[in-house]
């Protein structure tokens, strides 16, 4: 190893044991301004009754009318797997989540105040959500609501990778800001455990990530830019993404499968199948602009299996080489023989199943953040 690469690695811990240094000295910082009287301007003073207080100059804002003061009832403790509400959006499968638990009920509109300008922590999204204090439900935050207690959460991995020590610590001091801001110190998780985490659900991801495509090359004349669009739309693809892409969309049925239940509503669309080719040639002027080639696109993790995408990837696939007198090959240029189809298929199959297994069906809104 040479000298350079030990100063690299040198350089490397010192940065890592100052992040974990920081993120104490900041925790103690506000376990000792919460333990003496606050000099500075107050933090965010929970509501009761029918009063709500402005988090602004010490105003209060009108009271509703003259009836006295209700105490709010007590809720129970949250058990351990949370109630949730039928389409959470935080979910401890790929978020690490902070804790900000409130001695009294506070204010929809007073928490989003409070919340962090930027959303992310470096690559990675930061989402919040509320424990109603009427239904006990975990929701994204809405004026006129009154929480008990909030959550904050960064995910774990995405396609651009795993949390990092860089972006958890951005995140942490985010969330130490946010705490002194409501006068509630934050719950943190364990910097190690949640690197851990994210590491491990990085690994699952990446193997278990798939993007299908069936090029559709063409055989003889290319096709017309407005000939290929007609031809796309008699094979369902009626809804236009942007330049050069289409989408063929199914909705939800009445009944999803097993661990579905998050995915959508019955009846809402869902974009199954992407349909792309020159977006330049979409977009110019000319409408007879020639294309030789089309790409038929499934991201496998984020249409849920009950609409058998693939079987549909194949059939627009068939009938479209049909309609064009185009062949099927992949990304190469060789041939797609049925055989090989079949068996992408059957891969497939096994790709769905780790996916099950591992509480992150196809579809569902966490496996599309995850594989976003």
């Amino acid at each position: 190893m040479g000298q350079l690469q030990q100063a690299l690695l040198v350089v490397g811990a010192l940065i890592i044991a100052a992040v974990v240094a920081l993120n104490l000295w900041q925790s103690w910082q506000l376990r000792r301004r919460r333990a003496r009287p606050e000099t500075s301007s107050p933090p965010i003073k929970p509501s009761s009754g029918s009063e709500l207080h402005a988090i602004e100059h010490g105003q209060r804002e009108p009271e509703l009318d003259d009836r006295p003061e209700r105490v709010e009832p007590e809720l129970a403790p949250v058990e351990p797997g949370r109630t949730r509400a039928p389409a959470p959006h935080i979910d401890p499968l790929i978020d690490a989540i902070v804790s900000f638990l409130f001695e009294l009920p506070v204010p929809g509109e007073a928490l989003q105040q409070r919340l962090p300008r930027s959303s992310r922590a470096g690559t990675k999204p930061m989402l919040f959500e509320g424990r109603n204090a009427q239904s006990g439900l975990w929701e994204a935050l809405q004026p006129g609501a009154r929480y008990v207690e909030l959550q904050a959460a960064v995910q774990l991995a995405s396609r651009s990778g795993p949390l990092n020590a860089i972006e958890y610590s951005e995140f942490v001091t985010k969330c130490h800001a946010l705490g002194e801001a409501l006068g509630a110190a934050p719950d943190l998780p364990d910097m190690a455990e949640a690197l851990e985490q994210a590491r491990d659900l990085d690994n699952f991801a990446a193997a278990n990530d798939a993007q299908l495509s069936i090029n559709l090359q063409a055989q003889g004349v290319a096709w017309s830019v407005d000939y290929l669009r007609q031809q796309a739309q008699a094979a369902g693809f009626t809804t236009t993404l942007s330049a050069g892409r289409l989408a063929l969309v199914d909705v939800m049925p009445a009944s999803a499968g097993p661990g579905e239940t998050d995915i959508a509503e019955p009846g809402r669309p869902v974009s199954m199948v992407q349909l792309q080719f020159d977006a330049q040639a979409a977009l110019a002027d000319n409408p007879e602009m020639p294309v030789s080639r089309a790409t038929l696109l499934l991201d496998v993790p984020q249409v849920p299996q009950a609409l058998r995408p693939f079987a549909r990837m194949r059939e627009a696939a068939q009938r479209l080489g049909q309609a064009l007198d185009a062949k099927q090959v992949d990304d190469n240029g060789a041939p797609l023989s049925h055989t090989s189809l079949d068996q992408i298929e059957q891969q497939l199959q096994r790709l769905y199943a780790a996916l099950d297994a591992r509480s992150l069906p196809a579809g569902t809104a966490t496996t599309q953040r995850l594989f976003s």
